[in-house]
């Protein structure tokens, strides 16, 4: 896919397999780390920094790096990071031990301030084309590299219950995607821009735009609204990150399992987010609510069920739930920027999604090093907690009437 212009074309399909490729080799490093950490003796509250490590400097990174990236451009910013991921994850092959693990994580997230902002970026460049119909491609071939990636640990740990491998494979695959950047992503030169060459026409006075826009500015958004949605995902998300593959172990699952059962969060979690970008605010406000409600006694099925079945489905609502409520919180910040004619929200969503799960992780670790069902009781407190606030401030979240 690609839009012309002059005597060159602007690539799209480069800026998904950069995206598909680090989604891929993401989610096998997220779920090895707690497991083989704990085979090693790792303290569990130790293992929970471990796990959001790389979280905690991408949290500030972007920020701090966007004046860097302007001076650079897209292509050598993203070059620049997969160089310094791809390079810091060959550590991996000298040693594994926790404390040069935890910094090397930690490095890894924030050079990744230079990825995932200018990626994204490399899209909006593009004039005159439709940017939520790209962007929305972007999010699907993510979504799908999740699932493909945990399907393939999963099939790699049939063959062997040795970890190790799983590190050694992420910095492999990361290969690639220096190769795409270098060779094969392209940065949108608005010198060579023909507008009339292009090959599709979007233009922002659309009436379905200008339509939706009006609806939008009908409501009244509390930002604290959005704000206690990803707050309650990043509890909600320690669950398949952090205490389930640790309670898996504990039963005696194999590491495939625990692959193989985050396909299924994954998959519900795409469709819930589909659904929740597509509908109206106050049909949004209503569902959320009744997921807040439910979400948290899922988790109580967790510390008494010990039947590997159970836990698809049970993964299968987490995700549908998960994604319910990301996606809420996703759609009314990008209302907000629409409300408030700019683009800032988009920074604070990102931004608060790092903080928030840092802090989560770090008090489930605490709790669960105590007891990983104590982990799962404190986790279900904690949404109920989040759930009473927010009905204190969702009701301030209504639509309005403005006078013409």
């Amino acid at each position: 896919m690609s839009i012309a212009y002059n005597s060159q074309k602007w690539r799209f399909w480069p800026v998904l397999c950069l995206a598909f490729i680090f989604a891929f080799a993401n989610p096998l490093l997220m779920l090895a780390t707690p497991i083989h950490f704990l085979r090693e003796g790792v303290p569990i509250k130790f293992i929970s920094l471990l796990t959001i490590a790389m979280t905690i400097t991408y949290s500030i990174s972007p920020i701090l790096l966007t004046k860097i990236s302007d001076r650079l451009g897209r292509r050598k910013s993203i070059i620049i990071s997969m160089i310094g991921a791809t390079g810091l994850q060959l550590i991996f092959y000298i040693t594994l031990n926790p404390v040069v693990f935890l910094i090397e994580r930690l490095l890894e997230g924030f050079i990744l301030g230079f990825f995932f902002p200018n990626l994204t970026a490399s899209i909006s460049d593009v004039p005159n084309i439709d940017h939520q119909k790209y962007l929305a491609k972007f999010n699907l071939s993510w979504s799908i590299a999740i699932v493909f990636g945990l399907i393939f640990g999963a099939i790699i740990l049939q063959f062997t219950e040795n970890l190790v491998f799983i590190f050694y494979i992420s910095p492999i695959i990361l290969l690639l995607n220096i190769f795409i950047a270098i060779f094969l992503f392209q940065q949108f030169d608005p010198l060579n821009f023909n507008p009339q060459d292009t090959d599709i026409n979007y233009s922002t006075s659309n009436p379905e735009n200008n339509q939706e826009s009006s609806k939008i500015s009908n409501y009244f958004i509390p930002v604290i609204i959005p704000l206690l949605f990803i707050l309650y995902t990043s509890f909600a998300a320690g669950n398949g990150s952090f205490l389930y593959p640790i309670r898996a172990d504990l039963l005696g699952l194999s590491p495939s399992s625990t692959y193989f059962v985050n396909t299924f969060a994954v998959v519900g979690q795409s469709i819930s987010l589909y659904f929740a970008s597509v509908l109206a605010l106050n049909k949004l406000k209503l569902v959320s609510i009744i997921t807040l409600s439910v979400y948290p006694f899922l988790f109580i099925f967790f510390i008494f069920n010990e039947i590997y079945v159970v836990f698809i489905i049970l993964f299968l609502f987490s995700g549908l739930f998960y994604g319910m409520l990301y996606g809420a919180a996703s759609k009314l910040f990008i209302a907000l920027n629409v409300l408030k004619k700019t683009s800032k929200y988009s920074g604070i969503l990102e931004s608060s999604t790092g903080l928030t799960y840092f802090i989560s992780m770090l008090i489930l670790g605490f709790i669960a090093d105590i007891n990983i069902l104590l982990g799962y009781f404190s986790l279900t407190l904690s949404l109920l907690v989040i759930f009473f606030i927010t009905l204190v401030f969702i009701r301030k979240f209504k639509e309005i009437k403005r006078i013409p």
